[in-house]
């Protein structure tokens, strides 16, 4: 296994050993992540017990095919959407057995992939993969959409047990954020239908070993490693391969002058006022799902409630007339989009901050 990354550029801790597996009631090692297709979820049998244990292997397998060092490895618990709870931040070392009690309590168990001091974005200092996902179609189906897409094959996948499967691409070497940022937008663009919201340098994803938490409060199956494929491969070589993204052009019309909107709520109106209005049956909805999500975001950055987005985005795509209904979609989840989703979809109408 390739030398593991870590912010602090320290030697590797050991991984957890068979004593304090038993003592975290955690399962020692029972695959070794070459799960196919036709595998039986393993977890689907739990799903009525009332204790839910953690598959320590599959989580360690997770952080060594990315080439983690599990001190510096950023984790967050966070409830179902539609549930009770804030998020939780956390340390693979330091907090397995937590995530283990977390998971029983329906909460959802989540790594970063990216490396950084803390789990906002400036504080991640590089990057170590490539990943995507797709959750409007058929699980036999994302298997194989990489080729579709014309993508060469993942290092290895992550079967959530819900909707979506996660396809890695693990570089050989990390790379900076600032050119990680714009790979993915080009992966993105590589892979028309994948969801929009799955990007950003702090970017959490669903950990292999975790159990995954329905709406229920139940478990679908414990979250695993298949298909590996042990593929590594140079930034250089997406550089080369993925597609360019559109020159941007600056944003047509005048912004609009928001005269007697509060000065911190200004920026977001314009940056909104900057992306088109949505159109019904133009096959957008999951972005402007985001982006009505984004705007959430931004609004309670600013100390406003849900419902001041919802009456900006009712006055920017209205659901009688653009076929959606928003403050439904608003309350359909959104805990993993920041402020950034609104900003980055306004600047790629051509909106620029004027701070």
């Amino acid at each position: 296994m390739a030398d593991t990354i870590c912010a602090s550029q320290g030697p590797r801790n050991p991984r957890l050993g068979e004593v304090l597996l038993a003592e975290q009631c955690v399962t020692a090692r029972l695959s070794t992540g070459t799960t196919e297709k036709s595998s039986p979820p393993r977890g689907r049998r739990a799903r009525k017990r009332a204790h839910l244990v953690l598959d320590a292997a599959q989580a360690h397998l997770h952080l060594d095919l990315i080439g983690l060092d599990e001190r510096c490895t950023n984790l967050r618990f966070i409830p179902h959407k539609g549930r009770r709870g804030g998020a939780i931040n956390a340390n693979f070392s330091r907090d397995l057995e937590r995530a283990q009690e977390h998971n029983n309590k329906g909460f959802g168990i989540y790594l970063q992939p990216n490396v950084g001091n803390g789990t906002k974005a400036d504080d991640v200092t590089a990057c170590t993969c490539l990943f995507i996902e797709f959750d409007h179609m058929s699980i036999e189906e994302q298997l194989v959409i990489w080729r579709e897409c014309g993508l060469p094959e993942p290092t290895f996948m992550v079967l959530t047990q819900g909707r979506s499967v996660h396809l890695y691409w693990v570089f050989t070497v990390p790379i900076e954020p600032e050119r990680w940022v714009v790979l993915l937008d080009r992966l993105h663009l590589a892979a028309p239908g994948c969801d929009q919201s799955c990007k950003g340098k702090n970017r959490m994803m669903r950990m292999a070993g975790a159990h995954y938490i329905n709406a229920d409060g139940e478990s679908n199956g414990v979250s695993e490693v298949i298909n590996v494929t042990g593929y590594r491969y140079d930034a250089a070589f997406f550089e080369e391969t993925l597609p360019l993204l559109p020159s941007r052009q600056p944003c047509n019309r005048a912004p609009r002058k928001f005269p007697r909107t509060p000065g911190n709520l200004r920026k977001i109106a314009e940056a909104l006022d900057c992306i088109p209005r949505r159109v019904e049956g133009s096959g957008t909805y999951s972005e402007y799902r985001n982006i009505l999500w984004g705007l959430i975001a931004a609004c309670a950055e600013e100390g406003y409630r849900e419902e001041v987005a919802i009456d900006l985005m009712e006055a920017h795509s209205p659901s009688r007339e653009c076929g959606w209904h928003i403050p439904q979609v608003a309350r359909s989840g959104g805990e993993q989009i920041g402020p950034g989703t609104l900003f980055h979809y306004a600047k790629q109408h051509g909106w620029r901050s004027h701070e």
